[in-house]
């Protein structure tokens, strides 16, 4: 796998190094002599051209190359000749305008190879081939062919080749073309350029050019880094990209001059393009041979210092007044010449307007900075022959029958010569010349219709229409209807186009039945169908259904009880769409006109009654609604409570309960129950009744729960004894203490405490609501001022004697704390208040032993007491 995984990349590499450095090539010959046996010299030529740069994956031009050559009777392959480099140029751009702002280096190396080639005659003659394996892979007009060369296997590549005469195909002893120039010629994005692609024949034959397909090339070099012999014909054309093709390979504003050779146009957008010229040899108006010549032109983005633009004809002829414009670089002095003498210098790049006397042919000029090195100009051809409008008409819009198009231009000078129609459908075959077309639309659709038009005196104009299409022309018609047996109905029918109308069926029910509103009056279900045929003899059609009725049937919703204050919707059933009326029976007012209206009754009782119509016909049927009173639904009560306190809620107004959040409540059913909501909650009740209201009321109970009362009497602590020590107790807004024993106040919030042995006080915390809590604190009175030190401590994790640390009685601040091993190594040190050892060293377990301490602090008269002595750690 590794081996084949290293020939891919191998033969990845070879391709690219071989040929994408190659962007072009020409193969030509020049007849030398012949023998009577019937064997025929040629002295074959073939020109490689090479981009200049060099480096990694850009390989040199070849040495030497492989030319063979096919017998075109059979394609066999004939011989193969290997054939040196005998001549080596660089062509580089000549005089670079000074006036761009960024030249782009234009460079390109030419290879000769040459070669005698002796072939006996045949029929068809032979082709000379040589290969290059791949083009550069970012060509902008054809693809990077992703497919396989059908006999070599490699991608899109190069294929350069002349062709050889036979005794059928060609002139025995003929010599082909060859091409003038090898120029370097820099070809400017968006702007006019010429190339030059003229050849010369020996022979004096006449010589006619044009664009062609460029061809796919084969297999890559050998391991020396010569091109590999070529493969036989037929070769096949590149894949080009549209809108590009061979005969159009840099857009549409670039051709070549059939007689000439010259490329000329508007360049297309940067990018690297394939161009092929074909150059074809007629001798006595019989054409003997086509030399070819494949290139890579680069057209490249370049910005001019100034630049002078504007459109190169005005040949509108609407009036002697010309608009000019300027699209010209900005800020620069502008030198207008109208072409009759007339002139205009201004700073303003705005459109101008010159009227010219007398009508003719002018040639206006515009200098962009005139009188600089780098100024520019441009020239339109201007036609004053007015007054000219272009206009057409059409009628059919239909796809059964052509459309036709009259032209309606009018000219005050000259004559119409010249039309141009786009009908607008995206196909090749939708344009017409004559003045007056017709057009069949095959889809129906809108489209774009434009006439281009032109008079004898070169005035142009075009003008557009928006033409609809129908299938059939449009119809409409009165939709399917209901109709009272007692009545007439006059249909209705139109459409935007002219024509006549014709209903069916055509009988003694219906009047005037060739007219687009006849009137009918059938007696039983009818269907009528119109025809509609327009000027063009397309037809539509369309059908009514007529449902006729002798009653009508509608039925309202059951007599019911309904709760007072409510909007009720009323409801009926019936057999048709038709019109309706509801009644208060009561107050003989209309309350709807609609089959479900919504009314507001009123109690004790209401009664309403429904009439439907249809025309002449017409039924009715009444409801009764017994309206009563919804329960007068009462919560109680709306309080506070203590946390944990049961709560009674209370509800009257109804004869079924239900309480929720339930979860809180004994019993949710009944209308008196007790809660024990653990937050503030608010309960809400559903009652109903047994009066017939279906109503359900609810009212609420909100029940505010106060929390927990978070007491809090102060951390335990010592006190040197006969020292006063002030408590001070938070969570509530008043508190009680007990035992009162050495209190100055058991109703405050800090009272003064002084005893003589140790003491545990509880104070008693209340909240606004009553609520309370409560909290201990223990007061040990000890003599002091003095630091307590235990003997022995026993770090076993049991919560009891874990950590040995000085108790301070009267210490205002502790200076340190150490404890030593017994050959006075550090196992602990700090100055926290009341912090101690753990028995660890380093996360490690201190062993079993006796220890060293000493410890030295500050008491509250500023006197500073210092102790030591051993400790004993046991487990």
């Amino acid at each position: 796998m590794k081996k084949l995984l290293f020939l891919l990349l191998w033969m990845l590499g070879t391709l690219t190094v071989s040929a994408k450095h190659i962007i072009g090539g020409q193969v030509y010959y020049k007849f030398v002599s012949s023998t009577p046996n019937g064997d025929y010299t040629y002295h074959v030529t073939m020109r490689l051209y090479r981009i200049c740069e060099s480096g990694n994956n850009i390989a040199e031009m070849p040495n030497a190359v492989y030319l063979t050559a096919f017998n075109k009777d059979n394609n066999a392959e004939y011989k193969v000749y290997f054939v040196s480099r005998l001549g080596f140029t660089t062509k580089n751009l000549g005089q670079v305008d000074p006036c761009i702002v960024n030249p782009p280096p234009v460079c390109f190396q030419v290879g000769i190879y040459e070669t005698d080639v002796t072939v006996p005659s045949n029929k068809k003659g032979y082709i000379i081939s040589f290969q290059s394996c791949c083009r550069d892979n970012f060509m902008v007009n054809i693809e990077a062919d992703p497919l396989p060369y059908p006999s070599t296997g490699y991608g899109t590549g190069a294929t350069y080749f002349t062709e050889l005469p036979g005794t059928e195909e060609g002139k025995l002893g003929n010599s082909s073309p060859t091409f003038n120039k090898e120029e370097a010629t820099l070809v400017c994005a968006n702007k006019k350029f010429t190339y030059d692609f003229s050849a010369t024949d020996p022979d004096g034959d006449k010589l006619t050019y044009a664009f062609c397909d460029a061809y796919k090339g084969g297999r890559t070099t050998d391991q020396s880094g010569i091109p590999a012999q070529s493969d036989p014909p037929p070769y096949y054309s590149v894949n080009y990209i549209s809108p590009y093709s061979g005969s159009s390979p840099l857009g549409p504003n670039v051709s070549i001059d059939p007689n000439t050779g010259i490329i000329s146009g508007i360049a297309p957008n940067p990018g690297k393009y394939v161009v092929t010229v074909c150059v074809n040899e007629y001798r006595n108006n019989e054409l003997i041979g086509t030399l070819r010549k494949d290139f890579h032109i680069n057209v490249t983005t370049c910005v001019k210092q100034v630049v002078a633009s504007m459109p190169d004809k005005y040949a509108e002829c609407k009036s002697m007044t010309i608009t000019f414009l300027n699209n010209s670089t900005l800020g620069k002095p502008y030198h207008w010449e109208f072409g009759d003498g007339a002139t205009l210098d201004t700073d303003d790049p705005s459109p101008v307007q010159h009227t010219y006397t007398t009508p003719g042919l002018y040639t206006a000029k515009l200098y962009v900075d005139k009188l600089s090195n780098c100024g520019d100009s441009a020239i339109a051809k201007v036609y004053v022959f007015p007054v000219y409008k272009a206009d057409f008409t059409y009628q059919g819009s239909c796809t059964q029958k052509p459309a036709l198009f009259t032209n309606t231009s009018t000219t005050d000078m000259g004559t119409m010569t010249y039309f141009k129609w786009y009908f607008g459908t995206g196909i090749s075959a939708d344009t017409s010349n004559s003045p007056n077309p017709s057009f069949l639309f095959k889809s129906p659709g809108q489209y774009q219709v434009i006439m281009f038009a032109r008079t004898s005196f070169g005035c142009e104009q075009y003008d557009t229409a928006l033409v609809r299409i129908y299938d059939k022309p449009p119809l409409f018609s009165t939709s399917d209807t209901l109709l009272c047996s007692k009545d007439s109905l006059q249909l209705q029918a139109s459409s935007t186009s002219t024509g006549t109308y014709s209903w069916m069926p055509n009988d003694y029910k219906i009047l005037q039945p060739n007219t687009p509103n006849p009137i009918i009056f059938p007696l039983k279900d009818t269907t009528y169908t119109v025809t509609f045929t327009d000027d063009q003899q397309c037809i539509n059609t369309k059908s009514v259904f007529i449902d006729v009725r002798d009653s009508l049937i509608v039925h309202t919703m059951n007599d019911s009880t309904v709760c007072t204050g409510d909007p009720v919707q009323l409801t009926a059933t019936t057999d048709g769409n038709y019109a309706y009326t509801w009644t208060d029976l009561q107050t003989n007012t209309v309350v709807g006109t609609t089959l479900n209206p919504t009314v507001m009754p009123s109690p004790p009782r209401t009664q309403y009654a429904i009439l439907a119509q249809l025309g002449k016909c017409h039924t009715a049927d009444t409801l009764s609604l017994k309206v009563v009173n919804p329960p007068n639904v009462k919560a109680v009560p709306d309080t506070s409570i203590c946390s944990g306190s049961p709560v009674l809620l209370r509800a009257s107004g109804g004869a079924y309960y239900t309480w929720s959040p339930s979860y809180y409540v004994k019993s949710p059913k009944d209308s008196i129950t007790w809660a024990t909501p653990k937050d503030t909650t608010l309960f809400i009740v559903t009652v109903t009744d047994t009066l017939g209201c279906p109503k359900k009321v609810r009212d609420t109970a909100f029940v505010a729960v106060v929390p927990p009362v978070h007491a809090f009497a102060g951390n335990d602590t010592i006190v040197i004894l006969g020292t006063p020590f002030q408590l001070h107790a938070t969570g509530g807004i008043r508190y009680t203490w007990t035992p009162p024993n050495g209190l100055s106040d058991t109703r405050s919030a800090s009272p003064i405490a002084l005893y003589d042995k140790d003491m545990t006080y509880t104070v008693t915390a209340y909240t606004k609501e009553g609520c309370t809590g409560t909290d201990d604190i223990f007061i040990r009175f000890i003599k002091g001022p003095e630091i307590y030190i235990p003997n022995a401590f026993s770090p076993n994790g049991d919560g009891v004697n874990d950590l040995f640390r000085p108790i301070p009685v009267g210490i205002v601040a502790m200076n340190y704390f150490r404890v030593y091993d017994r050959w006075g190594k550090l196992m602990y040190s700090s100055t926290a208040y009341m912090k101690g050892w753990d028995g660890t060293v380093r996360g490690e377990q201190a062993p079993v032993g006796t220890y060293v301490w000493m410890v030295e602090g500050v008491d509250i008269n500023q006197k500073t007491i210092t102790l030591k002595g051993t400790v004993t750690l046991v487990r």
